[in-house]
């Protein structure tokens, strides 16, 4: 999965990859939500969608990734989020700040932070921040 990224970059997407399965069936026994049929491939589908998206952005020149890792880990929310909605259960309250900034997340999966993710995807996560931030400062 790895392979042409960085070894920064490799440690980042292998720990959110990693963290995707078990965040997200940790987010749904939190609402207290009924797992429905088909919720496992959905989340094996949006980890393939994850392991490959993140493989494509953080191949790329910092200068160049036009998103963020978190936006991404997001954005992959749509597969169990369909499986939910497709079971019948019905949008979780949101306040409207997440609403307007993730329309999307019907039942509140999308972590606020990476630290929502566990110790490794944070520290991974900063740890590749601090490198683009220092890359991305250097006089040219």
């Amino acid at each position: 999965m790895t392979s042409g990224l960085t070894p920064i970059a490799a440690e980042l997407a292998s720990a959110l990859v990693t963290a995707y399965a078990p965040y997200v069936r940790g987010r749904v026994a939190c609402l207290g939500l009924e797992v429905p049929p088909g919720l496992d491939d959905a989340i094996q589908e949006g980890r393939l969608w994850l392991e490959t998206a993140l493989r494509d952005l953080l191949g790329r020149p910092f200068a160049s990734q036009d998103r963020g890792p978190l936006e991404l880990f997001q954005e992959a929310l749509r597969f169990p989020t369909a499986a939910l909605e497709q079971a019948g259960h019905q949008p979780v309250p949101r306040d409207e700040l997440v609403t307007n900034a993730l329309p999307g997340d019907l039942f509140d999966l999308a972590p606020a932070s990476s630290n929502d993710l566990g110790e490794a995807a944070w520290t991974a996560h900063l740890t590749w921040g601090a490198s683009k931030a220092a890359a991305m400062t250097k006089p040219v």
